[in-house]
């Protein structure tokens, strides 16, 4: 078996059709440059290695940046990230991206044009975070073509992006809180926030949560799936569909204690889920969703945050979004002295750092608690 070539190294030929032909790798992969005498290709081969040797090598000098971007989602990113992250890299290449730097060549694109295509995005109100997304995406495929030798560097490393602003974390508060928890009596679809309010779960993670996720035995509930509306690329009769997935990442597949007062409202859920089973027949899909419809359908996350907007409406809270819950879960656990590791863990978070710099505004009074209990200590 012949032995692969490694960058570097190259070999000079003649061809049939009396053309000299230089030979190199890169990558792996064979690749030519060709001249009429031996010294033309002498040349032109030894400025390649050279290039290669110097990581000035440039393969494709006439691709474009979109057309780069094109090739980089479906070769590299595609086979390699959840459907919900290559819709987002999707959209924010074909809205943010290709009309504004998609027809520069990619070793023409500098980092003083990245700059200001950066502060121009800035200025037109896009949030940080969104100007981060497009700034992932971005450094992913350059770090991408450096490696396949499109580029001589990655010019990314010489962007300074805007600063990223402390956004205000809405957050129940206990009167809110309990006016909201009197409005879910008697509603089909109460349980669901009441889950979310004491769990802190994610609300693709309460609409893909089944009940062979719950073990009555332990009072547990596992979560292990994410249910989500994302655009459809395969099926051009589709424009979106429902996708089940695993949680966010790997931290997202977690074991969550449930409150004991959860307990009896599950299993009654459960009876009137089967009466209407029963009541709607062969009509009935049986899917095994904790939060279903009449017919056992799914629910997905747009209905359930009409009906989340609902409900604050009938409590006279304002109205907010459904992640609030979450947000409102972790406020309350660290003001009642949880364990930040503990929370971490519940959260999903990959590590306590992630909880305690997103909810270090309710760590103060938990501070003053922690160290009033080091009083009994003192004797006079």
């Amino acid at each position: 078996m012949a032995k692969k070539r490694a960058n570097g190294e190259g070999s000079i030929r003649q061809r049939k059709d009396g053309r000299w032909e230089g030979l190199y790798s890169l990558n792996y992969k064979r690749k030519s440059v060709y001249g009429k005498t031996q010294e033309e290709v002498r040349k032109k081969l030894n400025k390649v290695l050279n290039d290669i040797d110097n990581h000035r090598y440039i393969d494709n000098p006439n691709i474009t940046f979109g057309a780069w971007l094109d090739e980089w989602l479906e070769v590299y990113a595609k086979p390699t990230v959840k459907l919900s992250t290559y819709g987002s890299y999707e959209s924010n290449i074909r809205i943010h991206i290709k009309p504004e730097l998609g027809r520069i060549k990619l070793s023409n694109l500098s980092a003083n044009t990245l700059q200001k295509f950066f502060n121009n995005k800035s200025a037109e109100n896009l949030s940080a975070s969104s100007v981060r997304c497009i700034f992932k995406v971005i450094n992913c495929a350059y770090k991408q073509a450096y490696k396949s030798g499109l580029v001589q560097r990655n010019i990314c490393d010489m962007v300074i992006l805007p600063k990223q602003p402390v956004q205000e974390m809405r957050v129940l508060t206990l009167e809110e809180q309990q006016a909201l928890q009197k409005a879910l009596k008697g509603e089909r679809l109460g349980i669901g926030i009441l889950i979310a309010l004491y769990t802190g779960v994610r609300i693709g993670e309460l609409l893909g949560m089944k009940f062979s996720d719950i073990d009555f035995k332990s009072n547990t509930v596992t979560i292990r799936r994410t249910l989500t509306r994302l655009k459809v690329y395969e099926n051009p009769e589709k424009k979106t569909d429902i996708v089940i997935s695993e949680p966010k990442t790997s931290n997202s597949n977690r074991v969550i204690p449930l409150q004991d007062f959860l307990i009896p409202l599950l299993k009654e859920h459960i009876r009137n889920i089967s009466l209407e089973k029963f009541r709607v027949g062969q009509l009935y899909n049986d899917e095994g969703f904790v939060m279903c419809n009449e017919f056992g359908k799914c629910i997905e996350p747009r209905t359930y945050q009409d009906f989340f907007k609902k409900m604050l409406d009938k409590a006279g809270v304002e109205t907010t979004h459904f992640h609030t819950l979450r947000h409102t879960f972790a406020t309350r656990a660290l003001e009642n002295g949880f364990d930040v590791k503990v929370l971490s863990s519940i959260l999903g978070h990959a590590n306590a750092s992630t909880t305690l710099n997103k909810y270090a505004h309710a760590l103060p009074d938990h501070k003053k608690y922690s160290m009033e209990k080091l009083s009994c200590l003192y004797v006079s």
